[in-house]
């Protein structure tokens, strides 16, 4: 059987997509529905950025849009913002007209969940960054790392319409492929980065977990990169023995 990519509730039964056999009937003890609390993740985003003590989150859209605080970075004040449903027809002018009016152009950071932002929100003017590309569960908790990377712009920074590469991957935690940016995760960052030390030569996963501190037994490259296939499949090799390696067209990307 294959990796099995979405799963569908119609008539009361349960579908699961594989990549192998398509569309195949789901047993009630093999899915588990969770509710995500949308509060709490806002607590905890915005103690991750250092706010929950100086600052009391707004909610200026129910469900879909908060206030967290301000930070400085390099002497310029940012409002942080949480948004999701960012694409919802029935939200979207909503959303962007409190955007528009919450502070000035370019000086706004709507961290999202929203894989595909409208356009008319990124009109108002404010930095987009994605939450999976900042967000971790660490052992000690919900942190967020390499918003740097976005707030000094490196994270936008063009690229040719056909290019596959790890060229933005340190200064903007991006992956290339086609021409089209893929947002790294802060785990999956890790370990590209750990293979790129590695120089293209292969590199157990003994020495991948303890980077990620993370349990040997589950460092599995296909899982550790479960949401980024693509990334995966067009930059990492590996062998049957828990090694893995850059593929050798793209040992030297990082530095050019």
């Amino acid at each position: 059987m294959g990796d099995l990519e979405g799963i569908r509730f119609e008539q009361g039964g349960r579908q699961g997509y594989c990549t192998d056999c398509g569309w195949v009937d789901l047993a009630s003890d093999q899915v588990t529905r969770l509710r995500v609390d949308i509060t709490r993740i806002v607590r905890w985003l915005a103690s991750a950025l250092g706010l929950a003590g100086r600052y009391q989150h707004e909610e200026m859209v129910p469900t879909a849009l908060w206030r967290l605080g301000e930070i400085e970075h390099r002497r310029k004040r940012r409002t942080i913002f949480f948004g999701r449903r960012l694409s919802d027809p029935a939200l979207t002018p909503i959303i962007e007209a409190r955007l528009r009016t919450a502070c000035a152009p370019g000086c706004g950071v709507l961290i999202t969940t929203t894989p595909d932002v409208a356009q008319a929100i990124q009109a108002a003017g404010h930095l987009v960054v994605p939450l999976r590309a900042v967000a971790h569960l660490r052992k000690a908790g919900f942190v967020i790392e390499n918003l740097d990377a976005y707030l000094d712009g490196s994270a936008g920074i063009g690229e040719r319409d056909s290019e596959t590469s790890l060229r933005l991957m340190h200064s903007g935690r991006i992956a290339l492929i086609d021409g089209e940016r893929h947002a790294l995760s802060p785990q999956v960052y890790g370990f590209l980065s750990v293979l790129a030390q590695g120089g293209g030569d292969p590199v157990h996963k003994r020495t991948i977990a303890d980077a990620l501190e993370i349990d040997v037994d589950k460092c599995k490259g296909a899982d550790i990169c479960k949401r980024h296939k693509a990334v995966y499949r067009t930059f990492v090799a590996h062998d049957n023995d828990g090694h893995y390696w850059l593929k050798p067209e793209f040992v030297n990307d990082q530095r050019r």
